[in-house]
């Protein structure tokens, strides 16, 4: 009898095994398809990679996004959430579209569009913050943050919202790494897991009660103030009520109630945060703005959206959105918009040394030249006015062209005005005078 028992409880479990084997096969199985290009990110709790759809025939469509998330960590579940919202056809204007979510093991795996675009940071970053940008990008993040907030039966709050993971483009704009988002429960009293970058995030996201929409309106406080000063706030400039110089008073108390340390002192949503966002302007003193010929977002590639056959779901309609047309105007910096700050900065640190090596062969030519050497024999202020005509007026401008002028901006304030035209002018002009002035200045060197 007891064997018959074990053999029972055996042929009952058997079918649900089978199920599960089949489940986790057929995960791996498509799992398999993908061809890693890059690993973005890697964490404890999360890998996310860029990878390619690898087809029978060897043909690959992409790039996508892979997320591996951690099951455990409670994380990942607001990416199952929109999938389901976006195959039931709810289109999402913010929220980038998710292709397919599986379980491998104890991961959950979300294939996603790949976002194209460049972050609020690097926009900031490269075009200087102001008012004139702030008012043309944080009404929008606010619409962004809103349809995450409206746009399901229960609200999806972000948690994690910073300048890395919002993507501009020249007609999107869209909220990424969704990983931690949550949906919010009355019945809560706190969040079960503390997580999120603490510059961004409120008091109560780390044990302090429940978060709730007004938790990502903190965040929006927090990113006003990063586009009005390129600044996280640290203690000082919280204790000072986000006083600056940079951020006008109606602005300043906008941001200080959307971040106060009580929600219930906040405002509601994302929708009253806008509002007072725009009655600040119109309180503010416009800020005057000159377009730049470096100020444009990068537009995403066509293959950047994923064609609605490679999902078997209908694709949401993005719709068309305004430029960030007070930063956008020439084709050139879509490649300089791909290129991260941190490989700006180490191409002008070689361009920099190209220019000491430069300076020290010219002072050697000109204090110690070598006998016989054209020149040698002329004079001393003929050979340094003619030689350092050259380094200054003739390499000088072609190492200034083709240095990355991003970092130069920052530290001199004058450069944010001249556009690339400009430039070139310029640039051409010294060199044209530097031309003549070598040239005439080598005719008076004696004859070798």
């Amino acid at each position: 009898m007891l064997v018959t028992r074990v053999r029972s409880r055996f042929c009952y479990h058997e079918p649900m095994m089978l199920d599960e084997l089949a489940e986790h096969l057929n995960a791996l199985q498509r799992d398999d398809c993908y061809r890693v290009d890059a690993v973005l990110k890697e964490s404890p709790y999360e890998t996310t990679e860029r990878v390619y759809f690898r087809g029978e025939n060897g043909a690959e469509l992409g790039p996508f996004v892979r997320k591996s998330i951690d099951r455990d960590a409670g994380l990942g579940g607001a990416y199952e959430r929109i999938r389901d919202a976006q195959r039931a056809g709810r289109r999402f204007e913010h929220l980038p579209l998710i292709i397919d979510c599986y379980d491998v093991g104890d991961r959950l795996v979300v294939i996603m569009e790949y976002v194209a675009g460049e972050t609020l940071a690097d926009i900031v970053y490269r075009n200087d913050p102001s008012i004139s940008l702030a008012r043309d990008v944080f009404p929008r993040l606010c619409d962004a943050v809103g349809e995450l907030h409206e746009g399901f039966d229960v609200p999806l709050i972000h948690r994690d919202l910073k300048p890395s993971n919002i993507m501009l483009s020249r007609d999107s704009m869209t909220i990424i790494d969704l990983g931690i988002a949550r949906a919010f429960k009355e019945e809560s009293d706190e969040d079960t897991r503390h997580f999120g970058t603490r510059a961004y995030a409120p008091p109560e996201q780390f044990g302090f009660g429940q978060t709730d929409v007004r938790s990502d309106v903190y965040a929006l406080g927090m990113l006003l103030y990063f586009c009005l000063t390129e600044k996280t706030p640290d203690a000082k400039a919280r204790r000072e009520g986000y006083a600056s110089e940079h951020v006008p008073e109606p602005m300043r108390q906008v941001i200080a109630r959307a971040a106060a340390f009580d929600p219930a002192d906040r405002y509601a949503g994302a929708a009253e945060v806008k509002r007072a966002f725009l009655e600040a302007v119109a309180r503010s003193a416009p800020a005057p703005c000159e377009v730049s010929e470096s100020q444009e977002p990068v537009a995403p590639s066509p293959e950047s959206r994923v064609p609605a056959a490679a999902v078997g779901a209908p694709m949401p309609a993005y719709a068309a959105r305004p430029s960030v047309a007070a930063f956008a105007s020439s084709p050139r910096t879509g490649l300089l918009a791909r290129i991260p700050n941190r490989v700006g900065i180490i191409w002008d640190i070689v361009l920099l040394l190209v220019f000491i090596l430069f300076f020290v062969v010219t002072t050697e030519m000109v204090f110690a030249p070598e006998p016989g050497a054209s020149g040698a024999a002329a004079p001393l202020p003929l050979r340094a006015f003619s030689y350092y005509a050259l380094l200054f007026m003739l390499v000088s401008p072609i190492l200034y062209l083709l240095a990355d002028r991003r970092p130069l901006r920052r530290l001199l304030p004058p450069l944010r005005a001249c556009t690339l035209k400009r430039e070139l002018v310029v640039c051409i002009f010294i060199m044209i005078v530097g031309f003549f002035a070598v040239g005439i200045s080598s005719q008076f060197f004696p004859p070798v």
